[in-house]
């Protein structure tokens, strides 16, 4: 098929192909192709293949994981060929304070080489309490992998023009008002198709300078943040301006209310599609294309989401994450606690083996609101607190349109010069001078009803 001319390869059911792919490209259609097979494997099927995977991880981080080899002795554990769905279970839950505490005792002495290289991430933030892993590129390959999933899924249109307004953390552009405008959609699109044009906006702008940003786009698909989709929602209300090629918004990062997805089809007739993925394990779960549940990314990740009392919920029943990701060697997480709270699903009508959610509870960020009246996403600059102090948890509060309090979980009291640092991080990354009021609480920081905890809340 590589050898056949351009021109055949371009009309090839009606995809838009380069004519020779390369070679991680030809990688990632191999891997999708496979992903295309399981996804209708039956939950038999499936649980098989992740009890065989576990059995690897497992040994794996006995045998290379210092933080594990403890953890596991302590309770008389050791991994062997195989692991029963009753030894699983019995493992301690992972939390962030323990990824916290272990630092780079989580982190594995030596990695299979195909798995390629290692990097260090840091997670956003959303639960107020940052931590710091490894990924290997089998990490990335998966991601990339599931990406084209869900743009196949979706069955979006490579030949359209994508526009992203999100965090860019590493440079990646976006500077507004303006923006950056890429020639493809980038990896992993970018690598296979002929795709149209990305446009990327940063978060730094304020909800106007991205409606003027939109409409000079005109996109055929937009990223963002749902609480940042309500405010362009609202900001477009009452208004003319409208986006007529947009066909779909694809949402990150929160809780998708059902208001929201009505308001968006009302206002722009663009449906939305979410996905649910952290930065410590990748994509979790896919909106299904022909239902609003979501599909556990079972290959991936082993989820489990439980009651007060530790046992599995029933369709129907809501309980807390507990997500294995199922091929990071390299800072293993095993039974890890994401702290975001969701409702067992039902067998989907679409007929797809994978496990299903029916609804995510408890991922919710406020809007900054600036003393103009400007409302912006709220970076807080999160990045960079653990380099100044221990600090083990944190929580900002706007109290009014100057005031902001910041709330910290620490290991030890702070020097004022550490408190200045950290207002400067603060103050620069919130892009005003608000007056920051420092508290400090014990244990950790409350949540709030419905058990969602916020790393943002604004009371205005």
């Amino acid at each position: 098929m590589n050898d056949a001319p351009a021109s055949i390869l371009s009309g090839l059911n009606g995809i838009a192909w380069p004519a020779v792919p390369k070679a991680r490209g030809a990688l990632l259609l191999s891997m999708l192709y496979q992903f295309d097979q399981s996804q209708w494997w039956t939950a038999e099927q499936m649980r098989e293949h992740q009890l065989a995977q576990l059995a690897h991880l497992l040994r794996h981080a006995y045998d290379t994981v210092p933080f594990y080899r403890r953890r596991f002795d302590a309770i008389g554990f050791r991994p062997g060929a195989h692991v029963t769905p009753a030894e699983f279970v019995a493992l301690p839950l992972l939390t962030r304070r323990d990824v916290q505490s272990a630092g780079a005792t989580l982190h594995a002495s030596a990695l299979p080489p195909e798995f390629g290289n290692v990097v260090e991430t840091q997670t956003s933030g959303s639960t107020g309490e940052p931590v710091k892993l490894r990924n290997s590129g089998l990490d990335q390959l998966l991601w990339e992998v599931i990406t084209l999933r869900d743009h196949h899924w979706h069955a979006r249109d490579f030949g359209g023009k994508f526009a992203a307004i999100r965090v860019f953390l590493h440079g990646g552009g976006g500077e507004p008002p303006h923006g950056t405008l890429v020639k493809n959609w980038g990896a992993p699109a970018g690598e296979i198709y002929a795709t149209g044009p990305m446009a990327l906006l940063s978060l730094t702008a304020d909800v106007a300078t991205q409606a003027r940003w939109l409409l000079e786009q005109d996109p055929d698909y937009l990223l963002t943040y749902p609480t940042n989709l309500a405010a362009l929602l609202a900001h477009f209300s009452g208004r003319s301006e409208r986006l007529p090629r947009l066909r779909a918004v694809r949402t990150v990062g929160e809780t998708v209310t059902p208001e929201l997805r009505a308001a968006c089809l009302e206002m722009w007739g663009a449906p939305i599609t979410d996905v649910y993925s952290s930065q410590e394990l990748g994509y979790i779960a896919l909106q299904c294309p022909a239902s609003r549940q979501y599909h556990v990314m079972a290959e991936s990740v082993l989820m489990e989401i439980l009651a007060a009392d530790g046992m599995p919920c029933a369709p129907g029943e809501v309980g807390r994450l507990v997500v294995t990701k199922l091929h990071n060697f390299a800072s293993p997480l095993i039974r890890y606690e994401l702290r975001d709270y969701a409702e067992v699903g039902t067998p989907c009508p679409c007929g797809r083996g994978l496990p299903t959610i029916a609804r995510i509870v408890g991922r919710s960020r406020n809007m900054l609101t600036l003393p103009t009246g400007e409302q912006r996403w709220p970076l807080v600059g999160f990045s960079r607190y653990r380099d100044i102090a221990p600090i083990r948890q944190y929580q900002l509060i706007q109290r009014s349109l100057n005031d902001v309090e910041v709330r910290l979980v620490v290991d030890r009291a702070l020097s004022g010069d550490e408190e200045a640092r950290l207002a400067a991080v603060i103050t620069t990354a919130l892009d005003h001078s608000f007056r920051l009021s420092f508290v400090y609480l014990r244990g950790e920081i409350p949540r709030g009803p419905g058990g969602k905890f916020e790393e943002f809340i604004s009371e205005l």
